[in-house]
Order: structure tokens, then sequence, then C-alpha cells
């Protein structure tokens, strides 16, 4: 894929244009819930700020050992099975807090955060390279960019929904984002 020598911008691919997209928009899910989540946790629901910790302890605790089963499981399930898999995972997540709202159910919740970050964290970078071949750096700079370009959307939309619409809303708009990501995601080919 080179043009009198130069390599063809990997945005001119038609899978890293939908990958970049679809992890923006999981990026920005992700986001839009760490800064949301804490605020929610008191003002909303009416449950002790120190949940909002224990909250991300746990899901951070839970992160590492799904990243490692997810680099395992990479060659056997598909990179692009494994996003899916997290996707759902994500869906399941964000319709969780749009339901509940007791602090069991949001820690149970936390495994299924886990599985969505723990994964797209470790897998996506992965397939940003096996779809730019010969172009690891060019790869992993789409993938960086697109967390980057998700946090600074996450921070606006949230600010915004928040403020106009409660912080519900946000939970809402994830869930669709999710939603969003996982059927631009399964026309991504494989790598």
């Amino acid at each position: 894929m080179h043009s009198g020598g130069i390599p063809i911008s990997g945005w001119r691919n038609r899978d890293v244009r939908m990958l970049f997209i679809a992890s923006m928009i999981m990026w920005t899910c992700n986001t839009m819930y760490i800064i949301d989540m804490p605020l929610y946790i008191s003002s909303t629901l009416g449950l002790p700020e120190k949940l909002a910790g224990l909250l991300m302890g746990m899901a951070a605790s839970l992160e590492i050992p799904v990243m490692l089963l997810a680099g395992y499981c990479a060659k056997r399930i598909g990179k692009r099975n494994l996003i899916l898999i997290a996707l759902a995972a994500g869906i399941v997540f964000y319709l969780g807090l749009v339901l509940f709202s007791s602090r069991n159910a949001l820690l149970l919740l936390q495994l299924f955060n886990a599985v969505f970050i723990g994964i797209i964290a470790g897998i996506g970078m992965l397939w940003f390279q096996d779809l730019m071949p010969g172009r690891p750096g060019a790869a992993t700079t789409m993938f960086t960019n697109s967390i980057s370009t998700g946090m600074i959307l996450a921070g606006v939309i949230q600010g915004t929904l928040s403020e106009h619409l409660g912080h519900i809303a946000v939970y809402w708009l994830a869930l669709g984002l999710a939603i969003a990501a996982f059927a631009l995601t399964a026309r991504v080919r494989n790598g």
C-alpha cells in the first residue's frame, strides 16, 4: 500500500477509520463515566462518597487480569471478537448504570466495566497494528489519538449533559454510544 514509495495514510483505509471512530467512542464512554460517576454516586443516588473510590479501585484491580487473559486469548478468539466481547460487556455495564442504583449492583457492574476497559486497553492497539502492517508507530499513534480525542469529547459532553439533563443522561448517552461502537466494530475486518 505504497504510492511512489510513500506509505498511504492509515486514515484512507476504511477499516482503520471505522476502528478509530469506534475506539474514540469507547474511550469517550469510559471517560464520561470516570468524570461523572463520583458526582452521580453522591448527588443523584445519595450513596456514600467513598463508594466512588471503591468502584474505581475494584474496576482497576479487575482490569489487569482481564488484560492478561485477553492477551492470552487473542490468537484463539481473534482481536475483533475480543473487542466485540468488550463492547457487549460495556453495553451491559452502561445499561446496568441506568437500571440499578444499589451499592451491590454498582459493585457487581464493575466486572463488566473491567472486561470492557481491560480488553480495549490491551487489544485495541494490537488490532490497529494488524490493520496497518509494517507501520507500528503510525498504528500506535492512531490508537493513542483515539483515546485523547475520546477524552476531550467526554469532558465537553459530560459537563453539558449533566448540567442540562442530569447525571443519568450521561449513562443513557454512553449506552447509545457503546451500541454504536459495537455496530461500527462489527464492520471492521479482523486484521
